[in-house]
């Protein structure tokens, strides 16, 4: 560092004030400054890729290849990424995992990760999903691999005397239903020697046997029965026990954090487990034997809140299963867990992941998952941070690029798919990936010094990647509206087997529109949200005074001035007397579509449409003309009801009683739906932290106002330079302080704006 620059950075040190607090020396106070950090962000801040194993480790090919991986790619850390071989004749991991010669190789890894100063992510299988132990689990343990709920039917004309022996398998529950009553028999307190006699009365019958069968699998070796926590443990001897058992010694220092892949029920929607019924009379009070054929078919009015208890169940099973103890073993190990489940960016979660944010409950590090190709599931990442908002976890991580065309995929890919993703709240990157022989990558592309075309620009994107990670990881989210996550919508719509469903991740209710609304918000009106889980929103955690919502958390409190219920049929009696409780002393309420008139507690129908009535002043399903219809009461509290919410309407409901923390005029319309302007507004040790990205191919040009009266600074994570902003200007409106200055963003690119203020 030259003279100049060194002044310089002393000087700009001393303007922006310390990154840290407390009494230190003069040496640690030059060099521990946010102006030296942003500029040679820490290692820790930086990207660290997936390394896919398909060939045969050797410790020459190990430290070559971690070498290049750092000095190159400027990566600081790899996941070791074991493969199992594949049918079509693609090379999997050797040594085979978890043999004594993989272990050996394995130390070359840690080895060479010491010697380079790298960090290496456990990766803790051999494939994905999770859950294999390569194979080992199936082998020794084949009982607790993953088990399935079959349905076997027979229409029946009675009068008749029933007779059949069990079919194979645990049978869970076996019912008699009316074909045209809907009457439901429960017959399995008929069962005697393994033999159900019943005598059916008169009328057409389904008798239908639901039955735990063990389950077939799609990878090359079965999964672990996730939901059930004995199964789980059996695993992680096999996996987990045995790196702690030979690298327990790297725990903490060269390995930091441990990653799952894919546990949930991606090509197994019906996963079930052996003590289902136990855990659903634990939860919601009741035999759920009777009540089996709602997973499949329509049993009348109480349908939907029953789907939402069975559901509800498989999420709580799930939750409290793998990633719980893989959170506690990590936790007692000194390390952080990250991963996912499949489908974490998917309308509904019920045949994927069970309840995304139930999932990431005992997790140290939220992953979202961004794959298949960009912008693919963008409106639901937000659902990972606002879970993380939720628990209070500084980091959100994501797997990222995996399964993108390696034809279309570039340099500017890189930034795109990262700037996105940090407006939404992610701060640590692991990107899909470096490949171990890179001329036989089967899962593009291929991110790696050893791609001609992406080699030149990774250095420079490790080092964008640091700069961003290190501002945006901890501190508060500004975000003042709330948006509820409709799970009893999406789990009382949802059916096994409906002819009508596309894909796994994707079977939703017409009316369901929350991630239509999640896009709007974000892309166009530009207004910072969080999701909330209708249950959470219950707790204490969140306090009502004078019409506002606080998120009581430690470090990311949220304070929310309006809260919009999205499309649905199906919500929560207590869920709803909140949200009254909440209009009731002031609160500004937004419906965006179909309002709710069944409710997700047994028997409750007719409160969910009093309440209804008593918020926004209208019945659920009364026609309306497409005005919105605001519904006013003597406290200031406001409920305004779209029938079809677009844009326009709702930033202007949204004006009614909530000044933008952040605006931009104008608010930029971008020619094609190609990338995106976006921003995250967050507050570190009292100052104010703006990113604003553009991944799109156009230039940004507009006036951003801030709520505050800030002196504003430049960080340019694209060079690490920080500046003064010297064309920004105070104004007061209705007695309110507000900055403004003149944003320019070249395409593909992003900026911070930091202030230099504490919070007054």
């Amino acid at each position: 560092m030259g003279t100049t620059t060194h002044s310089f950075t002393v000087l700009l040190s001393i303007c922006l004030g310390l990154w840290t607090t407390g009494c230190r020396s003069q040496e640690e106070q030059l060099s521990g400054t946010l102006v030296e950090d942003f500029h040679n962000p820490p290692a820790a801040y930086k990207p660290m890729p997936f390394w896919h194993i398909n060939g045969e480790l050797t410790t020459e090919g190990i430290r070559q290849q971690m070498k290049d991986a750092k000095e190159l790619g400027g990566f600081s850390g790899i996941s070791v990424l074991p493969l199992a071989p594949k049918k079509n004749g693609r090379p999997g991991t050797t040594p085979k995992f978890l043999s004594e010669e993989y272990l050996e190789r394995f130390q070359d890894v840690l080895d060479t990760a010491e010697e380079l100063e790298m960090e290496v992510i456990l990766y803790d299988d051999n494939d994905f999903p999770s859950g294999m132990a390569g194979g080992k689990l199936g082998e020794l343990f084949p009982e607790h691999t993953m088990k399935r709920l079959d349905k076997i039917e027979h229409t029946i004309q009675g009068p008749r005397q029933l007779k059949q022996k069990l079919p194979d398998g645990q049978v869970l529950s076996i019912v008699a239903m009316n074909t045209e009553t809907l009457e439901r028999i429960e017959l399995t307190p008929f069962i005697k020697n393994k033999v159900l006699r019943y005598d059916l009365p008169a009328g057409s019958w389904k008798v239908m046997s639901f039955v735990l069968v063990k389950d077939s699998y799609h990878k090359a070796y079965p999964v672990v029965d996730y939901l059930d926590a004995t199964a789980v443990r059996k695993l992680m001897e096999l996996t987990y026990g045995v790196h702690q058992k030979n690298f327990g010694d790297y725990f903490g220092k060269t390995i930091k954090k441990v990653f799952f892949d894919d546990v949930g029920f991606w090509k197994h929607p019906r996963t079930w487990t052996g003590r289902f019924n136990e855990k659903f009379v634990e939860i919601n009070g009741y035999d759920p034997k009777p009540w089996y054929p709602a997973l499949w078919y329509d049993i009348g009015p109480k349908t939907e809140s029953v789907r939402h208890a069975f559901f509800k169940t498989r999420a709580e099973l799930l939750a409290e299963g793998f990633p719980k103890l893989v959170g506690e073993w990590a936790k007692a190990n000194g390390l952080k867990d990250t991963g996912h489940p499949p489908g974490n960016y998917d309308p509904t979660p019920i045949d994927m992941n069970a309840d995304i944010f139930k999932f990431y409950r005992h997790m140290a590090m939220p992953l979202t998952d961004a794959i298949i190709g960009y912008q693919f599931g963008q409106n639901g990442h937000k659902l990972i941070s606002s879970a993380a908002d939720y628990y209070d976890k500084p980091v959100v991580s994501t797997e990222i690029y995996g399964a993108y065309k390696e034809k279309s995929f570039d340099s500017l890919m890189l930034y795109r798919s990262a700037m996105d993703l940090f407006s939404r709240g992610v701060n640590f990157v692991v990107p899909h990936g470096l490949w171990y022989n890179p001329d036989q990558v089967y899962i593009s592309p291929l991110v790696s010094p050893y791609s001609e075309k992406l080699a030149p620009a990774l250095p420079e994107y490790s080092e964008f990647v640091g700069r961003a990670c290190m501002l945006l990881q901890g501190g508060k989210r500004v975000s003042e509206i709330g948006v509820f996550y409709p799970f009893e919508e999406l789990a009382g719509w949802y059916r096994f087997e409906d002819p009508a469903n596309p894909r796994q991740g994707f079977f939703i209710s017409p009316e369901t529109n929350y991630m239509e609304i999640s896009g709007m918000l974000t892309n166009d009106i530009r207004q910072d949200f969080t999701f909330i889980h209708p249950e959470f929103f219950l707790e204490d955690k969140y306090q009502i005074n004078n019409g506002t919502v606080t998120l009581n958390n430690l470090e990311n409190e949220q304070n929310y001035k309006a809260l919009i219920l999205t499309g649905c049929n199906v919500i929560s009696v207590k869920t709803l007397e909140k949200l009254k409780a909440y209009y009731d002393q002031g609160g500004l309420v937004i419906s965006t579509g179909q309002l709710p008139y069944k409710s997700s507690e047994m028997g409750a129908d007719e409160q969910v449409k009093t309440l209804i009535k008593q918020i926004f002043g209208v019945d659920a399903n009364a026609p309306l003309d497409g005005n919105p219809h605001i519904h006013q009461n003597n406290t200031g509290g406001k409920a305004i009801h779209f029938v079809d919410a677009n844009q326009d309407n709702l930033s202007e409901a949204l004006a009614i009683d909530l000044t933008p923390d952040v605006a931009f005029s104008p608010n930029p319309t971008l020619a094609s739906d190609f990338g995106k302007f976006n921003y995250i507004h967050k507050i570190k040790e009292g100052r104010h932290i703006y990113f604003f990205s553009n991944s799109s191919d156009e230039t940004i040009q507009t006036e951003v106002t801030l709520k505050g009266d800030f002196k504003l600074f430049e960080a340019n994570p694209h060079t690490g330079n920080i500046t003064p902003i010297k064309n920004s200007k105070k104004v007061s409106i209705e007695n309110q302080s507000y900055t403004k200055a003149s944003l320019n963003l070249p395409p593909v690119s992003a900026v911070f704006w930091i202030s230099n203020e504490d919070l007054k």
